[in-house]
């Protein structure tokens, strides 16, 4: 009876070329795991593949450009988000090919790249194309997907409660103080919640005195201080030429003062900061408003 049943199941069995145990591998090799038991010891769900190459492949990007009237060359526009990014991909050392885009200014817009004009339908602007069919809007949102993927050198992301500042609301509160006609008092809503920006910023400057990401004690930009430097230039700069009235809370806000004093003079930031005549250029329009600038800054 047992002979039956050895010869049984043999019988069902598959015809191998050789009797040696070895090649039955080659026909019965199992099949891969899936799912959590076929992941890689010590990866998670969600995680991010590092590629062993140090920078994004061909990596390109679209910034708001000006084009005037007969020329061929532009130039960006002082809007702080191309600002930040600028500065964020000099720090990081990425080589990457710079496209402008001008919306006034349709004969440009034949120029552009395919991928632009096919991902980018509502024209957010910046926008990058990397690693062949990556792309990415806002300038937020490159940096953080970058900084994700390719992290040396590493950059900081910033003091203890950093997270409560993005720069958005500084860059919202810009145009809402420009556009208002009420004086500097507590009577406009503009400038109190201006004011109370500050002394939230004042609080953390003072706060992250002495930690990591801390610019007054390194010297190097973090990426708080790449988002909320240029916002804050702009800010201070323009309000000077829109609204003569503007003065900048110093007895209120000392240590923000300071910070912002150190960070404009820094050489990263001169190098990519707006001029005078880009920022008049790119506010004019938003706020109706015509500037006559003086010869020496025209």
């Amino acid at each position: 009876l047992q002979h039956y049943f050895i010869q049984s199941n043999l019988s069902g069995c598959k015809s191998y070329p050789s009797n040696n145990m070895r090649t039955l591998t080659q026909y019965q090799r199992p099949k891969p795991r899936t799912g959590a038991a076929g992941r890689r010891r010590g990866s998670r769900p969600g995680s991010v593949k590092r590629p062993d190459y140090p920078h994004p492949k061909g990596l390109e990007i679209c910034f708001h450009g000006h084009f005037t009237e007969g020329s061929t060359d532009g130039e960006a526009c002082a809007d702080p988000f191309t600002t930040e990014l600028k500065i964020y991909l000099e720090m990081k050392g990425f080589p990457h090919k710079i496209h402008l885009v001008d919306p006034e200014n349709p004969d440009k817009a034949k120029t552009l790249p395919e991928w632009f004009r096919r991902n980018n339908w509502d024209g957010v602007l910046p926008m990058a194309k990397y690693d062949k069919e990556q792309y990415k809007l806002g300038s937020a949102e490159i940096m953080m997907a970058l900084e994700k993927k390719f992290r040396v050198p590493l950059m900081v992301g910033g003091g203890p409660g950093a997270g409560r500042f993005r720069g958005r609301s500084v860059k919202n509160l810009t145009l809402s103080l420009l556009k208002s006609v009420r004086p500097y008092d507590d009577t406009n809503p503009d400038w109190t919640d201006l004011l109370r920006e500050f002394k939230q910023l004042n609080e953390y400057v003072v706060g992250c005195h002495g930690k990591e990401g801390d610019y007054l004690k390194t010297k190097k930009f973090s990426l708080w201080d790449i988002r909320m430097i240029p916002a804050l230039y702009n800010l201070l700069t323009i309000a000077n030429y829109f609204k003569k009235g503007f003065v900048f809370p110093d007895d209120q806000c000392p240590q923000l003062r300071s910070y912002l004093n150190h960070a404009f003079e820094d050489p990263l930031f001169i190098k990519f900061r707006p001029s005078i005549k880009q920022l008049v250029r790119y506010y004019e329009p938003k706020l109706n408003v015509r500037v006559v600038l003086p010869e020496d800054e025209a």
